[in-house]
């Protein structure tokens, strides 16, 4: 007789190194400070918000042999991959050859972000309902499939662009400017050397993210971004001005999003054999209560991450380690609703202002557990400056989205620097 004895690995005392520097890091920074599982967090670069619950790191997170540097003195049980840069580079594959434990998918994997063409290939390979494209490598090439088109045109850098590589041009004068700026000025370099032009589809956005492990996956909750600019979704895009979760009246519609979308996705990716630890974000846009991919993205969405995370009924430290070991957990989730409003710098998108101060009154910012401030792009010399684009994110929780969303807008109330600017309508029930 065979006795087979099952032992489970318990992990303790947890040293984790978070990759990454925006409010999306100091939102897994947060997580895993909650952790009794975590003993330290360490980060590279880190901000000066992140500062106050982990030891940062002036190591470029996309710099390979500056991250192996740094993992081999802190030697972390775990690598949390925040943004794409690191995994366009390579991070993740040239620490799991080293036997690091790492949360993010490999480089290969990540191409179904890095490149916006890789992805729409791999899309009608296997049949995920998305936006007919064409794929222009010239000035030439844009406007000949343009008159092959009719308006509303959408326009699609090829390469990473922190968010702006995506134009939707409603007019001709419109579809011209975005030419000149993606052939002619090259205003995103070589993201635009390989540009997709696509089918407009008219809905209603939603982010929904999974965490995957060796072909495994769980659904987190559906969360939605607000991504342009100025309020009642005016304006340019952005790399998101604001979030919420979860969207409740789409939690009907999972079952048939999942069927899908996320079963063929992830079908497609054990087919190409993609080493895939880490969460996977799916862009959808629901038309006529169809789902259609827009875009999938290899990491946490920003600022969606700010309002899922603190969300989870579990233990971030252990749900990253067990991903990151191939192993998907189980996930509960708490009734509660989460608000994330994002604060940005004079001039963004385009040229964001660098160094205003931020005074934050202190009588009206008392974080606790269920409101608090994240810092993204924030600097620090005898107080806080601004520092880039996004600059602070006021999060808030409670048992409706109504009270969550006035936590987080009347902390803002307590914050000010010159030129700040944010949208009054993020999470705002529809009439």
């Amino acid at each position: 007789m065979t006795v087979l004895i099952f032992t489970m690995i318990v992990f303790i005392n947890m040293n984790v190194l978070v990759l990454g520097g925006g409010g999306r890091e100091h939102a897994i920074v947060k997580a895993l400070k909650l952790s009794p599982k975590v003993k330290h967090i360490s980060c590279a670069q880190g901000n000066p918000g992140i500062s106050q619950d982990a030891t940062c790191y002036l190591t470029d997170p996309a710099d390979i042999r500056k991250v192996i540097d740094l993992a081999k003195r802190i030697k972390p049980d775990v690598v949390v991959i925040g943004p794409e840069g690191p995994l366009a580079a390579g991070v993740s594959d040239a620490l799991r050859l080293l036997q690091f434990n790492v949360f993010g998918p490999s480089q290969r994997a990540a191409q179904l972000e890095t490149s916006k063409v890789f992805s729409k290939k791999f899309m009608e390979k296997y049949s995920i309902p998305t936006a007919a494209a064409i794929v222009c490598t010239s000035k030439e090439e844009l406007l000949a499939a343009k008159e092959k088109s009719q308006g509303p045109w959408v326009v699609k850098a090829d390469g990473l662009a922190a968010g702006k590589g995506v134009r939707i041009c409603e007019n001709a004068a419109d579809f011209n400017n975005c030419v000149k700026d993606f052939f002619e000025k090259k205003t995103l370099g070589a993201a635009t050397d390989k540009v997709l032009l696509e089918e407009f589809i008219d809905g209603e956005e939603l982010s929904l993210m999974c965490l995957v492990a060796d072909g495994h996956y769980e659904v987190l909750p559906i969360s939605q971004d607000h991504k342009k600019l100025l309020d009642h979704n005016r304006g340019p895009n952005t790399g998101g001005m604001g979030a919420f979760a979860p969207v409740k009246q789409w939690s009907k519609k999972l079952t048939q999003i999942i069927e899908k979308v996320v079963e063929p996705t992830i079908t497609g990716m054990k087919k190409e054999h993609f080493d895939y630890r880490g969460v996977l974000y799916i862009g959808v846009m629901m038309k006529k209560d169809q789902p259609y991919v827009l875009e999938y993205n290899v990491r946490f969405g920003d600022p969606e991450a700010q309002a899922l995370l603190p969300l989870l009924d579990g233990d971030w430290g252990q749900v990253f380690n067990q991903v990151a070991l191939g192993k998907m957990p189980k996930l509960a989730w708490k009734k509660q609703a989460a608000v994330c409003v994002v604060l940005t710098a004079s001039g963004y998108p385009e040229n964001p202002q660098k160094g205003a101060k931020i005074l934050i009154d202190r009588n009206l910012v008392k974080p606790d557990g269920f409101h608090y401030l994240l810092h993204a792009s924030t600097a620090s010399h005898q107080g806080y400056y601004t520092n880039g684009g996004r600059v602070l994110n006021a999060v808030g929780i409670d048992k409706t989205l109504k009270s969550a969303r006035k936590k987080a807008y009347d902390l803002i109330k307590g914050v000010t620097f010159e030129g700040m600017h944010y949208r009054k309508d993020i999470a705002e029930e529809k009439s």
